[in-house]
């Protein structure tokens, strides 16, 4: 390699390989470097430099072109800046900057798209999904292991983070965790169960190379895999947190998901016939509430949560986060649908909609955020939204009937059922 260099990368297209970036030593400075290698002439060539220095950085390739994203110019720097590299043209264009800005990370392409995954020393867990064909980025599910200067490759459209760093003492990691960014999907519907009307879904795409429900052709081994799963559940994988409610004694909510049940007195009042989807929980208005030891912090991460409520008064919560905030509520002033999730800066205030829950009507209420923006919706029409520079951090546990202190009046009086959080933002 005519550059002696280290912590920079290497990406394949046409058969030539492209070493881009780097540096000398950790402490840089970067290099804007770009050489090709034939491995058919054992030649190299000089390319156009990269329009900033990077290194530790990640590259990934889609449609015969590099993306290099993220990274470091120098020590103690990171950029969440992405470039474009197209070798037929031998150009580079700026595209939209990463979500996270960090280093020391890894990516790796699956089905059109890239994974960015990890970075940095005390290490991130953020996975984000880079789409080149609009440009855009999405918030994935993290990984279970926090790690920078991690290595992933992708094999059969799974990606397989290996090893890494944990610490600042960079002791190294021996961990091996696999990630389905677009696993098969079985509930072609949406109705969460596997029965035939996905098998007529199944049929109406058999063999088209495209089909509005997977990236995958729609072939045998979807019809192998819905043969498994015939007449079960089928949970959306960004579902983190599922409290059914279709209890019908005692004092606890088992969360369907990840065991975070929730708790309440001994006495809660259940309507196993009278629920929205199943059966549903009554609240007394007065001390009825569950307590559950689910927490998201709303600082780090997109989210939607969605319940169906019938009854309650203005004024009082159905979500909200011990010592936080309330998520969803009616407005104290007439019963609208609100949330009290805000900025933690001077421009921060609660969003508002137009709409009343408390008329004794099932509704569907929810809110999403998907890192700047808030969405109120109110059986699945979306009621009010606005932009926001963050939201403030509460590491509190998830409570249902009760606001984020319990005070006098914010017990929720009437009927919530199927209460559920996303770690992305979902639209309904």
């Amino acid at each position: 390699m005519p550059t002696a260099r280290g912590f920079f990368t290497t990406s394949v297209i046409n058969s030539k390989i492209y070493a881009i970036g780097g540096a000398l030593g950790t402490g840089g400075p970067a290099f804007r470097t770009v050489e090709e290698y034939d491995p058919a002439t054992d030649t190299w060539a000089r390319k156009a430099d990269l329009p900033e220095p990077r290194y530790l950085h990640a590259a990934g390739v889609v449609d015969g072109k590099i993306y290099i994203i993220a990274g470091s110019w120098q020590a103690y720097t990171a950029s969440p800046a992405v470039y474009e590299y197209d070798p037929a043209t031998d150009t580079w264009e700026r595209k939209t900057d990463a979500p996270t800005v960090r280093s020391w990370l890894s990516a790796s392409a699956v089905d059109g798209r890239i994974y960015v995954i990890g970075g940095d020393v005390p290490p991130k867990a953020n996975v984000e999904e880079y789409d080149p064909a609009t440009d855009t980025w999405t918030r994935r599910a993290d990984m279970p292991t926090p790690r920078g200067a991690l290595s992933t490759t992708a094999l059969n459209g799974k990606i397989y983070v290996i090893g890494g760093t944990a610490t600042t003492a960079y002791n190294g990691l021996s961990t091996v965790e696999e990630y389905y960014p677009n696993p098969l999907v079985l509930d072609f519907d949406g109705d969460e169960i596997v029965n035939f009307k996905d098998f007529s879904v199944l049929a109406q795409y058999w063999y088209q190379d495209q089909s509005p429900f997977a990236v995958h052709s729609v072939d045998y081994e979807h019809l192998a895999v819905l043969a498994d799963y015939w007449l079960k559940e089928v949970l959306p994988d960004s579902l983190v947190a599922y409290w059914k409610l279709d209890e019908t004694e005692g004092g606890v909510a088992h969360d369907s998901i990840g065991g975070e049940d929730g708790f309440g007195p001994p006495d809660l009042l259940w309507r196993p016939e009278d629920g929205k989807v199943g059966g549903a929980l009554e609240l007394d208005g007065i001390d009825d509430l569950l307590y559950t030891t689910f927490s998201l912090n709303p600082a780090d991460t997109s989210f939607s949560v969605f319940a169906w409520v019938k009854g309650g008064a203005p004024g009082q919560v159905i979500i909200s986060q011990a010592g936080g905030a309330d998520w969803l509520l009616a407005d104290p002033a007439d019963g609208k649908l609100m949330t009290e999730l805000r900025s933690s800066g001077r421009f921060g205030g609660p969003l508002k909609s137009q709409t009343v829950i408390t008329d004794g009507a099932w509704h569907r209420v929810g809110l999403s955020w998907d890192g700047a923006t808030r969405i109120l919706y109110v059986d699945g029409i979306e009621v009010a939204k606005d932009t926001q520079a963050g939201l403030a951090g509460s590491q509190g546990g998830l409570q249902i009937g009760t606001g984020k202190n319990l005070e006098l009046g914010s017990f929720f009086s009437g009927l919530i059922d199927d209460v559920r959080i996303y770690d992305r933002a979902v639209t309904p």
